[in-house]
């Protein structure tokens, strides 16, 4: 960022050198503040098409996928293990077997765990593998193409869409809340408003500036109200078990 003159040395500047101040400052405070956070786009990047161009992050946003990263691959891993144990011994008590109405082993022995004919789990510790690496390349400074960017947003809207699709199911089909995937959704929801508001900051969505700063500054709200909406399916569906639980 350019230093800022005093009014002092405004005053003494020449008629020629205060045009070219002015010249190379930033016409919108967010590019400075871009620049600052890592987020600017490099200069060799003008001459590229524009789905190569690339940014970084803030750090908060880096160290945000890098925290989620790991505690993702630790319950799908816990996931993993419970699947092996099942496997092994189909009597097994799995220690996310909590009560009747927390339980994981109902959601490993149906096709909706299985998805795509292997383990969801598996699925999920890869997907937040990559999480992990690119949180861990942010945060070292590191930028990402903007094709990357989309990637990340396409990637957290299907994990914001299983989430929903397997907090259905938990309701229609298990009627049990399986614990290690709570944890999952309770890292995705976040991860992914954080993602959208990332990328629209720094200008990957093609959103106008003030929508892409609306969005990035009503992330915490967006994840708040997403975390409101499971909680009220969870509470409502699962009423009466709750109710039995607490007797």
């Amino acid at each position: 960022m350019a230093p800022v003159p005093t009014e002092a040395e405004i005053d003494a500047m020449s008629e020629e050198e205060l045009e070219a101040y002015l010249a190379q400052a930033p016409d919108d405070p967010l590019e400075e503040w871009a620049d600052d956070a890592g987020g600017a786009a490099s200069d060799d990047d003008g001459a590229r098409p524009g789905w190569l161009r690339a940014t970084g992050s803030s750090r908060a946003y880096a160290w945000l996928l890098v925290v989620a990263g790991l505690i993702g691959i630790g319950a799908s891993w816990e996931l993993m293990a419970s699947e092996l144990s099942l496997l092994r011994n189909p009597q097994a008590d799995l220690v996310c077997d909590v009560n009747p109405l927390v339980s994981c082993g109902a959601s490993l022995d149906v096709w909706q765990g299985n998805l795509l004919g292997v383990p969801n789990s598996f699925i999920g510790a890869m997907a937040f593998a990559v999480l992990l690496a690119v949180g861990a390349l942010l945060a070292s400074g590191g930028r990402l193409p903007r094709w990357m960017w989309w990637g990340l947003v396409a990637g957290c809207a299907g994990g914001l869409g299983f989430v929903a699709w397997f907090l259905f199911v938990s309701v229609t089909v298990l009627g049990k809340l399986c614990p290690y995937c709570m944890i999952i959704w309770a890292v995705t929801i976040p991860v992914a408003a954080a993602t959208a508001g990332e990328a629209a900051l720094r200008g990957h969505l093609g959103l106008p500036r003030p929508a892409a700063r609306g969005l990035s500054a009503a992330r915490w709200w967006i994840a708040g109200a997403m975390y409101a909406m499971v909680l009220a399916v969870v509470l409502i569906a699962f009423w009466d078990g709750w109710v039995a639980l607490l007797r």
